[in-house]
């Protein structure tokens, strides 16, 4: 396991929880008698429910909200694989990039913390900082799946994202079903592996692991057919998409969609810690902040696409 410290030293400086028009929330009128206005009462009241992204981030910080305080001083260890943007780069140089990165750093900024950005590659080993306490979060744009809530606490997501399965232009594969006896890749301890992998026993098709921090050795095996398809997220093959002037076609069911969150150890501080970051990571979502850091590394605002916790069918402590 390669492991590399980096420490960022971030000023101090007071918490701000000042809500700056983030979220964009319809208003409904008052009751009247009159037909049309409570048609536009009741469109009003749809367009809340869609236009509420922001609300729906932050509905587990809720009101405990209010009841956390922000510890001072605090030093954060982050364990993050860092292999590569747009989720979480540390280069030679231990330069720190990526949204996590920039998140972090705006945690930090907001709280006075100091963040200790700790490499450790690869999903497993990142989680194993947490489970031996040298970590206090695992970061990496990690999708939030049913194993993982089983055995850390975590955050309030910060984007949504969807796993996805993507083939050639031109390939005749257009659902689940016409996988049967085809070669389809995916990327080892990646969020839809165990999905992809019970999909293939189920539908008759074979699954190649690849190692990496990311699926560009899979697309450019479905490109020149050594792949008949890969199974990803959206926003990677997006990233990809854009960065490689190539491009896929994703098939148009998806795997599920999925949060993204951040993990702390199930002990009372880590329960603590996930707390107060929620408060502030909360502030961010609201006030737009992870908007524009999320958009300016996957080229669209996928904090809309963020779905509360309970649609996805988790209990989050």
């Amino acid at each position: 396991m390669k492991k590399k410290n980096l420490w960022i030293a971030l000023a101090l400086a007071a918490l701000a929880l000042n809500a700056c028009g983030g979220a964009k929330t319809a208003t409904t009128a008052a009751g009247t008698e009159k037909a049309s206005e409570k048609a536009t009462e009741a469109a009003s009241e749809k367009a809340t429910e869609k236009a509420g992204e922001s609300e729906k981030a932050t509905e587990k910080a809720g009101s405990d909200s209010a009841k956390v305080e922000i510890t001072k001083g605090r030093t954060v260890h982050v364990a993050t694989s860092g292999g590569g943007e747009p989720y979480s780069l540390i280069d030679d140089k231990g330069n720190w990039t990526g949204i996590d990165a920039e998140i972090w750093k705006e945690i930090g900024n907001r709280t006075g913390w100091t963040i200790d950005v700790m490499q450790a590659t690869g999903s497993g080993a990142t989680f194993g900082q947490v489970d031996a306490k040298r970590a206090d979060v695992a970061a990496n744009c990690y999708a939030v799946n049913a194993d993982r809530v089983q055995k850390y606490l975590v955050s309030v997501p910060y984007y949504g994202d969807a796993q996805c399965v993507v083939v050639k232009e031109d390939s005749a594969i257009k659902t689940f079903d016409d996988l049967k006896d085809k070669k389809v890749g995916v990327l080892n301890g990646q969020a839809a592996q165990q999905t992809i992998e019970r999909m293939g026993q189920e539908k008759g098709f074979t699954v190649t692991l690849y190692e990496g921090e990311n699926g560009s050795a899979g697309y450019q095996d479905v490109l020149l057919g050594r792949l008949d398809a890969f199974a990803s997220t959206d926003s990677a093959v997006y990233k990809w998409e854009n960065a490689s002037n190539n491009k896929l076609r994703f098939l148009d069911e998806r795997l599920y969609a999925n949060d993204v969150a951040y993990y702390f150890a199930k002990t009372d501080e880590g329960k603590a810690l996930r707390n107060e970051v929620n408060v502030v990571l909360s502030e961010m979502l609201e006030d737009g902040t992870v908007a524009k850091i999320v958009e300016k590394y996957m080229y669209s605002d996928m904090t809309k696409n963020i779905i509360p916790y309970s649609e996805l069918g988790f209990t989050v402590e």
